[in-house]
This record gives structure tokens, C-alpha cells and sequence, in this order.
């Protein structure tokens, strides 16, 4: 048994493991609306298992899918550290829209990996001027990607919980924490993670500092001054109807238009029994 489902069998309550796992049959037999609205968005997601593991892929490709539910068929890139048959398999299935980039730089089970291939080589996985960041655990929940294009550089769910006087600090360092696991990202902004990796932070991985959301919204925003006024990352206040991650411990009220994180799906099913 994999450990994707040895996971499910242990823990009856991972919900959105099985969710996906009952979704996904339905998925694959969907035909899929191209998006018209949002072609200036590729999805971005990463895929590096272990061996053995491949059987994980399902979860990703129900996310890829469920994103293309919601929003419409996007181009997408899967990076992965391997060619293993069920990507092949996806890629094959959707050969106009999806892309499969090899980096084997990716180690299975070492999150750092993917950090540092978003720092410094992420506006390298795309040709559109955003990017949607999906994961296995992240994906869009419903069709509002537009409040949010074309006015950020980077959005995803706030990191931390926040009071009237970090808003403050926030507002005035351009320092609006952000989780990366399921977030919209400028190519233009990618660009100057990149540029700025190269330059100087390279060096130092793995550290806290270049952890990938957090180097994008913490760490280049207090160091760089032109970072800080060129590139907008959004508020609290955005990000909380953006995405959700319960990591936060703050209170919702509106459902958002997507998530991160197994037990955020599971208390926004509570909160919002329509999804």
C-alpha cells in the first residue's frame, strides 16, 4: 500500500484525501471549458515523490483538474524530479495544455527543494504574466481569480494573524506575510526573486530566510528598498479572501477562492457545507 493511502487508512478523518480520491473519477471524465478569461495565468505545480510513491500524483492531478473545474482549462507546467508513468500518462492525456519540466534538483520529502527552484528559477516555468501555484492540498474553490489580477504581485493566505499595529508595520514595510502553497505570482516578481537569489541569497539555503513564501513576502521586501516599491503584495485583508490556511487561527466569514492545507478544506466544508 503507498503511503499516500496508508495515510487515508490510518486516519479516516483526512476528508480532503478522500474527497479527492472520490472526485477524481468524475474529473477525468469531464470535458473541460477552455478559459478564455484567464489566459494570462499558467498553473505552476510541483510533483517530486519518492519511489514507490507515485500513487501520490492522484492527489495533485485531482487538484490540476479541480482548478480547470472552477476556472476553465489553463495552460499548465508540472515540475517534477523524474518521469514516472502516471505523469506521462496526464501529460499524454492533455498534451495541448500541460507541460512536464524534469529538475532534479527536487529531493523527495525535502520541501527546501521546491523552495529553492521558486526562488531562483520559477519565472523560468512559465510564458504568461502570472502564475497559479497549486499543490496537492491548494487549489481554487471558486471563479473570482479576477478581483485579484492585474493589481498584485503576489497573493496568497496570510502567514500570520494580524492585529491593528502589525497592519501597520506591515502596510508600511510592503510586508504582507504570505503563505506559498496555493498563490498567485507576477512573472515580474518571480523575475526579481530570481535576480536576487542569484545574487545573494543562493548562497545561504536552506535558512528560514529563503523559504520560499517567506523569502517573496518577508525576507526581500525588509532587504531590498526597490523590491519593497516596485512589487505589490496583497494586504491582510485580500489575501483572507484570496486564500484561507488555518495556520492563521482567524476567523472567516466569506468562503475564499481557494485554500491550503487538508484541515483548512476540512473546517471550510464545515463553515460552507456546499462545497
Amino acid at each position: 500500500m503507498s503511503a499516500a493511502a496508508n495515510d487515508i487508512a490510518a486516519n479516516g478523518k483526512v476528508s480532503l484525501r478522500k474527497w479527492q480520491l472520490e472526485r477524481l473519477p468524475v474529473l477525468r471524465e469531464t470535458r473541460f471549458l477552455v478559459s478564455n478569461h484567464f489566459d494570462d495565468v499558467t498553473i505552476v505545480a510541483y510533483s517530486f515523490p519518492a519511489e514507490g510513491d507515485e500513487d501520490a500524483f492522484d492527489f495533485l492531478e485531482c487538484s490540476i483538474l479541480q482548478s480547470w473545474a472552477v476556472l476553465g482549462m489553463l495552460k499548465a507546467t508540472i515540475v517534477s524530479n523524474r518521469r514516472f508513468p502516471k505523469v506521462d500518462a496526464f501529460a499524454e492525456a492533455h498534451a495541448d495544455w500541460v507541460d512536464v519540466q524534469i529538475e532534479p534538483s527536487l529531493v523527495p520529502g525535502r520541501i527546501e527543494s521546491m523552495s529553492a527552484d521558486c526562488d531562483g528559477r520559477l519565472h523560468s516555468r512559465f510564458n504568461t504574466p502570472y502564475c497559479l501555484v497549486v499543490q496537492d492540498d491548494g487549489f481554487p474553490l471558486k471563479n473570482n481569480l479576477d478581483e485579484f489580477l492585474g493589481k498584485y504581485d503576489y497573493v496568497g493566505a496570510p502567514y500570520v494573524r494580524i492585529a491593528w499595529w502589525r497592519s501597520v508595520i506591515c502596510a508600511l514595510l510592503g510586508m504582507w506575510v504570505s503563505n506559498g502553497g496555493f498563490s498567485l505570482r507576477s512573472k515580474r516578481i518571480c523575475e526579481a526573486a530570481a535576480y536576487w537569489w542569484e545574487r545573494k541569497y543562493k548562497s545561504c539555503h536552506p535558512s528560514e530566510k529563503t523559504i520560499d513564501d517567506l523569502y517573496y513576502t518577508r525576507t526581500l521586501p525588509l532587504r531590498h528598498l526597490s523590491y519593497r516599491i516596485k512589487y505589490k503584495i496583497a494586504n491582510h485583508r485580500t489575501a483572507l479572501r484570496f486564500s484561507y490556511d488555518d495556520i492563521v487561527c482567524q476567523p472567516i466569514t466569506v468562503k475564499p477562492f481557494g485554500f491550503h492545507r487538508a484541515s483548512t478544506f476540512e473546517l471550510l466544508r464545515q463553515k460552507f457545507p456546499d462545497m
